[in-house]
């Protein structure tokens, strides 16, 4: 009776460096910030079909707020670009690229920059509020921060040259 085993991969020092599997919250993330991109197309498909969804909404401010997205020039563009943008990092967060965090942690720090200055104003929308704290929950764990490799290693010696450099 013979065993057969699989071909392994080369241990030696020009061996690629084994994937791991991507954490759980990588995926949770990416499933927000997916959301996020689909809700803001579907802002500007709604801002464009306004009239056609003023008798099926049935709420004054949301047909408001879309006659005001509608009505501003640019507004639906630069909802795109944002839409494209979270896309774009949604990639590069999946395929393990720090600058795929980095645009997220950009672009949502100018959502909670606009979530802020509307709670100021009375004017806030509270969901895309509570969306926006859990995408800057997830993006500041530890296992997401070390898959794209955006963590920092503490030293235990404060003097450490290694660490003056981080």
């Amino acid at each position: 009776m013979s065993v057969t085993t699989a071909p392994t991969a080369p241990a030696g020092p020009d061996a690629p460096p084994a994937r791991r599997r991507l954490p759980f919250t990588l995926y949770v993330l990416a499933a927000l910030m997916l959301l996020k991109a689909l809700l803001l197309f579907l802002v500007v498909a709604g801002a464009s079909l306004a009239d056609t969804l003023r008798p099926v909404l049935g709420f004054s401010n949301t047909t408001a707020f879309l006659d005001m997205i509608r009505d501003t020039p640019g507004i639906g563009a630069v909802l795109v670009a944002f839409g494209i943008l979270l896309m774009l990092s949604v990639i590069g967060i999946i395929s393990r690229r720090r600058i795929g965090w980095l645009l997220a942690m950009v672009i949502t720090g100018l959502f909670v920059a606009l979530d802020i200055y509307g709670f100021m104003n009375a004017s806030a929308n509270h969901l895309w509020m509570g969306l926006n704290i859990l995408t800057v929950f997830y993006l500041n764990q530890q296992d997401v921060r070390e898959a794209v490799g955006a963590a920092t290693q503490v030293s235990a010696d404060p003097s450490d040259p290694a660490e003056l450099r981080a």
